[in-house]
């Protein structure tokens, strides 16, 4: 049965039920309202329960018609914060206080011990025929199941898997939060990164799952080695960061540094074998370090190289002196100067294209120098050294104008395309951008505005994102297009994108490119499809190097795709001839008929982690460090999962009744490609590889055909499809 709204249940006749005349079971509302699910309950103007529905009984209990005061009722509700109600504050006293509606009161409920219901709240004043105020309707949904689904997101958005520490999202919110604490009491804080000496290793020997075990014990001896109010996080791989909050003194920190290296250097137990690894820290101090959260992750990582340069096994506060580096690239600075004066600079553009409709949509404008001696040089070799000097706000004004006057001269001559720029965060905090960006905007046709893209990577948001969100809100109110660039690497939290209101994000590339050989970057990229779509983000992905990565991009519900295996970046004539000459790949659509299932992105992972597997295990073949327990099938991630009680579904696939037949000779061939190169026979060696990529083929060959089956199914969606924004 459809909710109930409890404003047309207030224009109801309820004279007879306030006064008892009716009896329920004569009242054919009563009957309805009996078999909804929604809680429905009738007060009259006294605060008395005149009536409630089975599905209220179920929520609060049964009560008394006619005695029951509203605060009865409710006396066990707590507010959405976990703080009691005042009587005034409950739905019932509101209204009749207000005689006006009270819309979503979010409350919680324990009908049990172990039991919390989140409600959804809704109350209406019922007047009679004189407009006197007579009651109050109240209705409650019960909307426990999204507040938990919201909180597990939220939850695997901010904790590492594996560890359960806090990521880099957490890890930036409760820098930011240390930071402003520390402002306002003028005490220090010591930022942390953490490095694991000798861990690969152990990896290597023990494998990974061993790895992981490893992994674990050092977050529980990192948590046990630091006050409650400090936080230990997981970067990434053997990577941690510590925040040491209101320190006083330097030695303060000292101490927790010594007494952490300490503690992870102390033996551990994994898988069977006691095992020693060591750390090395670099450390960077709020406020002489700086006062930015990425100015002293950078410092921090700049401490922790030097750490490990001078042997290891140690801690390294940030040096200023050693970040002279940037005086010695003055001169580099001086000829990007002569550069744009020279018009040394040139903008290539390479395709976004959505592959799901085989349209080209835009393109991405990439700087190029020509340099006149290095020839062309890629943004990468000149503008990290530019990002955090003013001379980037000269060059961002250069790629703007240059970039506007193409889109304009492509849609006069009927190329109706977006055009996507890259903003420097330099440039974007400037005060007046907004202002500059208007003027730019205001010498073409207004209807070009809606056409071209500001592209501002996640991290540079980060540093500052309430000054970032709002200049951005002001480009959207121009008419911009604002995408949020590199996103999967950085700190973004779900939070954040709703603040942001950014229209696009675009997954970096080095997720995609990773992704069909990393299980875990493979979960990020289809995390960030699936929980783009409610935030009202569309979601383009660049990095897409090979076909694969395309079609595996279009099977997880992503068709805005930029890459190699569509273009490399040109230069205006070039791009032009290539449009012209476009045509979509019908592999294309065949990837695009329908969209991932869980048991199809299963599928996905499990062919990832195939994958990876091989590729680490030829390596340690050939490295001569083969270990006896790659011979062992269910062993590797690949196994764990095949011979899992999980898959019992796909037994009724044929195809996964020969992966399982053939996987053995996997392991197989592995042993032998490991004992021929332990024996140095070169040719042996040389088949059995040959032979063990020819039964990878195989067996990748048997997983896309049972994912293929999978599709011609009718499924529901796993990822939620996305319309496209008219500009």
């Amino acid at each position: 049965m459809s909710a109930v709204d409890p404003g047309r249940l207030r224009k109801i006749d309820w004279s007879s039920l306030m006064t008892g005349e009716a009896s329920h079971a004569e009242s054919p509302l009563c009957a309805a309202l009996a078999l909804t699910h929604e809680a429905v309950q009738i007060w009259d103007s006294a605060g008395r329960l005149v009536m409630e529905n089975p599905a209220s009984e179920a929520i609060f209990g049964p009560a008394e018609a006619h005695t029951t005061l509203h605060q009865q009722l409710y006396c066990d509700c707590l507010q959405e914060n976990g703080c009691a109600f005042e009587p005034e504050q409950l739905p019932v006293g509101r209204v009749l206080a207000t005689h006006a509606p009270v819309n979503d009161l979010i409350m919680t409920i324990r009908p049990g011990e172990d039991d919390t219901r989140w409600l959804k709240v809704g109350g209406e004043p019922i007047t009679n025929a004189e407009n006197d105020l007579i009651g109050v309707v109240i209705t409650a949904t019960d909307i426990t199941d999204f507040i938990e689904h919201r909180q597990r997101l939220e939850h695997l958005a901010s904790y590492d898997p594996l560890t359960q520490l806090p990521n880099r999202l957490l890890l930036a919110e409760r820098m930011r939060i240390s930071l402003a604490r520390a402002r306002r009491s003028q005490e220090m804080v010591a930022f942390c990164m953490l490095d694991l000496d000798g861990f690969k290793a152990v990896n290597d020997s023990l494998g990974h799952h061993a790895g992981d075990e490893l992994l674990r014990e050092v977050a529980i001896r990192l948590e046990e080695s630091i006050r409650g109010d400090d936080t230990v996080a997981r970067i990434g791989g053997d990577e941690f960061a510590m925040l040491l909050g209101s320190l006083h003194k330097v030695s303060e920190c000292e101490q927790t540094l010594t007494r952490v290296l300490t503690r992870l250097g102390q033996p551990y137990q994994i898988a069977g074998q006691t095992v020693r690894i060591g750390a090395s820290a670099g450390v960077a101090l709020f406020p002489s370090d700086g006062n930015q959260p990425d100015q002293l992750l950078d410092h921090a990582d700049t401490a922790l190289y030097q750490a490990k340069q001078a042997g290891k096994g140690r801690f390294q506060f940030f040096d200023r002196k050693l970040d002279m580096r940037l005086q010695a690239n003055r001169g580099l600075l001086r000829k990007i100067e002569t550069a744009i004066r020279e018009r040394q600079f040139v903008l290539h553009y390479q395709p976004i294209v959505d592959c799901e409709h085989g349209v080209v949509e835009g393109a991405e404008a990439l700087i190029r120098w020509h340099h006149p001696i290095l020839g062309v040089l890629a943004p990468l070799e000149f503008l990290p050294l530019i990002d955090q000097d003013d001379l980037s706000i000269d060059v961002g004004q250069w790629v703007f104008g240059e970039a506007l006057r193409q889109l304009a001269a492509w849609h006069a001559a009927g190329l109706k395309l977006r055009l996507s720029v890259n903003v420097f965060s330099r440039h974007l905090s400037q005060p007046g951008f907004t202002d500059w960006l208007a003027g730019q905007l205001a010498a073409y046709p207004p209807e070009l505005t809606g056409w071209f893209v500001l592209e501002i990577a996640e991290a540079a948001v980060m540093a500052d994102i309430t000054a970032c969100a709002e200049t951005l809100h002001e480009c959207q109110r121009l008419g911009v297009r604002v995408t949020l660039d590199n996103f999967g690497i950085g700190y973004a939290s779900l939070p954040h994108l709703k603040r942001l209101t950014s229209d696009n994000l675009k997954i970096d590339q080095s997720l995609v490119q990773n992704m069909l050989a990393a299980a875990d970057d493979l979960a990020i990229v289809g995390g960030i499809i699936g929980f783009a779509a409610p935030f009202g983000c569309q979601v383009a992905a660049e990095g897409a190097e090979t076909i694969e990565h395309l079609l595996t991009l279009l099977e997880l519900g992503c068709p805005h795709i930029q890459g190699y295996s569509l273009a490399r970046p040109m230069p205006p004539e070039k791009f032009e001839a290539w449009l012209h000459a476009f045509q979509p790949d019908p592999l294309w659509r065949l990837s695009t008929m329908s969209r991932p299932t869980r048991d199809h992105f299963e599928l996905l992972i499990a062919e990832a982690n195939f994958r990876a597997w091989i590729s680490r295990a030829i390596q340690l073949c050939k490295q001569s460090r083969y270990v006896d327990s790659l011979s062992d099938d269910r062993e590797c991630p690949f196994g764990a999962w095949l011979h899992h009680p999980g898959t019992l579904r796909f037994r009724k696939y044929d195809e996964f009744l020969e992966i399982e037949r053939r996987h053995p000779r996997i392991h197989q061939l592995v042993s032998q490609l490991g004992a021929d190169c332990l024996a140095e026979r070169v040719a042996q060696a040389t088949t059995d590889e040959e032979q063990l990529l020819e039964e990878q083929f195989h067996m990748l060959k048997l997983l896309k055909e049972m994912r293929a089956r999978l599709n011609r199914a009718p499924r529901p969606r796993l990822i939620p499809a996305m319309k496209e924004k008219n500009p």
